[in-house]
């Protein structure tokens, strides 16, 4: 897809996001003052899977895990989904996350597809808030992701990050071939953080990433309502930069992090992200260290159906677990 077919899709899913959900709900957070937990993954290595108590549901190829954190309010969330794909003569595993108000699982077929054919078995986590996890109060998938609730979206990234583990913990039982993390978006985003807390990973496949939570809630268009809500109920820059000081990945790079396992595919004509958002992102972790970045001719949905894309992920797949055995 050419340059203004790219940027004309990706406007248009904006221009529908907006109308049909996202101006139509509004949130205020159910306590004022945020508390901010000090170290939010702490735990994270702390906690264990209980492997009798996945269950596997057929008529959906998906597997249904307890989430390590629990949501009282919202019990529909407390339960992790996993769907399986796999592949004919699996060589490896991917881990991958789906973007933010996504609704169409279906909209990672053809990539889902592509790396079944090239040997990978695919695990698709549905993140916290969506799919079959979104509360019946919730109007759409991902509404209560992201919201003037700051409370409820800390929470949600946190809870991200820790069914990331839960999966992982799964995939090991399950399968003894090796596992790859990717993510797409907002999964891509979660991925990095994932990736940086565990420093040991070998590796990290991250398409179109969220480059800046802040940013993303303070600047994108998309986040127009939010912002609205925010004001209101008298957050301003500083309040909601410090919550989310904790889970941006890139504010989160220590010194002793291997960024070589990390390798990022991003999109030439991106309107949901932004062009210049990408651009400074790839300036920042180039200048930490991440080498491994590529630049599709594509927009910021079409990407997942860049044949490429199913090529690259497992060139990057075949080099992290060689280089794993090294």
């Amino acid at each position: 897809m050419d340059r203004a077919s790219s940027k004309f899709v990706d406007a248009l899913a904006v221009r529908k996001l907006l109308n049909e959900k996202l101006l139509k709900v509004t949130h205020t957070p159910k306590q004022l003052s945020f508390c901010r937990q000090e170290k939010p993954f702490d735990a994270l290595g702390k906690y264990s899977i209980h492997i009798n108590d996945v269950k596997f549901r057929k008529e959906r190829s998906c597997f249904e895990l307890s989430s390590f954190i629990k949501t009282p309010l919202y019990r529909e969330n407390e339960k992790v989904l996993l769907h399986y794909y796999p592949s004919e003569n699996p060589i490896g595993n991917i881990l991958f996350l789906h973007g933010l108000y996504d609704e169409n699982i279906h909209n990672y077929a053809f990539l889902t597809r592509m790396l079944n054919i090239r040997g990978l078995n695919v695990f698709l986590m549905v993140l916290p808030y969506h799919f079959g996890r979104r509360p019946q109060e919730s109007i759409f998938g991902g509404e209560f992701f992201i919201s003037a609730d700051m409370q409820r979206t800390y929470g949600a990234f946190r809870q991200s990050v820790f069914d990331v583990e839960t999966c992982f913990q799964f995939i090991s039982h399950f399968s003894n071939l090796p596992c790859v993390l990717a993510g797409f978006s907002m999964g891509g985003c979660i991925a990095f953080r994932y990736y940086i807390l565990k420093n040991n990973f070998p590796g990290v496949f991250l398409i179109n990433p969220v480059t800046d939570l802040f940013t993303l809630v303070w600047r994108n268009p998309l986040m127009v309502a939010v912002r609205r809500d925010l004001k209101a109920c008298g957050y301003g820059k500083r309040e909601t930069s410090l919550v989310f000081r904790d889970l941006d990945p890139y504010k989160n790079i220590c010194s002793n992090v291997n960024l070589g396992g990390v390798s990022v595919v991003y999109s030439e004509y991106d309107k949901i992200i932004g062009e210049e958002e990408n651009r400074k992102f790839i300036k920042r972790i180039t200048r930490k260290g991440v080498c491994n970045i590529l630049k599709y001719h594509a927009g910021h949905l079409n990407i997942l159906r860049v044949p490429k894309l199913s090529k690259d992920i497992c060139d990057f797949f075949t080099r992290c677990i060689c280089s794993s055995k090294l």
